[in-house]
């Protein structure tokens, strides 16, 4: 069984042109509270904390609702394109209220721009488990995390190369430019992925090759039910903790990095961009190579140390 690197490209495209949205919200937003509205640290970091807020509320809801979702185009396909129509639309009406000085229309678009890409954030995530057998999971997301560097570098380049060094520059053509590539790569992934045909072939695949093993469920006390296995239980504990971990270290550094280069390194315009570059493209350089080697060894290393503490787990 080999992945078809091909398909996960394309399924990444979606992923791809929310990492671009996102590095550019992080980079800006903060530039334009600061420099544009002169709100203080506190307030300038309780709003870019805000979307992470709304996401725990929101995600795993359109996540479930996606999940009960049936329609011709399939689960998760419906909401990755009105999510990104809706998010393109609001996203260009950050830098006019920036423009304009405009608070109130700046925040009013904040808060729609977070809607709109909470509608798909899941859906966006949880189309590539859906459409790749079980154990080539561990190369399609390291093929994900690539096609979301490569969003990533897209959305620091702009800033690299357009962002100007004046006192007051205008962010529309950066905004423009991210917004033109999500709406590219999603209309890319809609006529190269037909995630309805591609579901019904994997679950005949996966039928056609067996039961799921016992090891990964276990009947309830319950009668219809059924409940995760201690070591599958443990392992998704690790995985949610590395997660939580990751994020709170990475949204620390890139939410704050585009000031702390022009306070503290007085680095002027968009040269904060060519630092966070580096990260970017190092990340880039080994996704591909860690994705094979869980994919062979498992995503845990079974030292001595991790196993005893594996036992106090429940």
């Amino acid at each position: 069984m080999k992945l078809n690197y091909k398909r996960t490209f394309f399924i990444g495209l979606a992923f791809m042109s929310i990492s671009a949205f996102w590095q550019m919200y992080d980079s800006l937003i903060p530039l334009m509270l600061q420099n544009t509205f002169h709100l203080n640290e506190t307030v300038t970091g309780a709003i870019m904390a805000a979307d992470n807020v709304l996401a725990v509320v929101l995600l795993p809801l359109l996540g479930a609702l996606s999940d009960r979702t049936d329609t011709r185009f399939g689960k998760r396909t419906p909401f990755i394109v009105a999510g990104t129509a809706l998010a393109v639309a609001f996203i260009m009406l950050i830098p006019a209220a920036d423009n304009r000085r405009s608070l109130p229309l700046f925040m009013f678009s904040l808060g729609a721009v977070l809607l709109s890409m909470g509608l798909y954030r899941s859906p966006a995530v949880a189309l590539m488990p859906d459409l790749t057998p079980k154990p080539l999971r561990s190369q399609a997301n390291a093929v994900i995390n690539l096609m979301g560097a490569v969003g990533g570098i897209y959305s620091l380049l702009l800033i690299s190369l357009l962002l100007s060094d004046e006192a007051k520059p205008d962010y529309t053509i950066l905004f423009a430019g991210v917004a033109i590539l999500m709406v590219a790569a999603v209309v890319v992934l809609v006529i190269t992925v037909r995630e309805k045909k591609l579901a019904a072939e994997l679950a005949a695949q996966e039928k056609d090759g067996g039961e799921v093993p016992a090891t990964t469920v276990q009947p309830a006390a319950a009668a219809g039910k059924t409940v995760l296995a201690p070591a599958v239980k443990r392992s998704l504990i690790f995985i949610l903790l590395s997660i939580f971990f990751w994020f709170t270290a990475y949204n620390a550094v890139t939410t704050a990095f585009s000031r702390y280069a022009r306070i503290v390194w007085q680095i002027e315009g968009g040269g904060f961009a060519n630092c966070m570059m580096v990260a970017t493209v190092a990340a880039i350089i080994s996704y591909i190579p860690i994705g094979i080697v869980a994919g062979k060894i498992g995503r845990c290393f079974p030292t001595r140390r991790y196993l005893r503490f594996w036992r106090f787990l429940p």
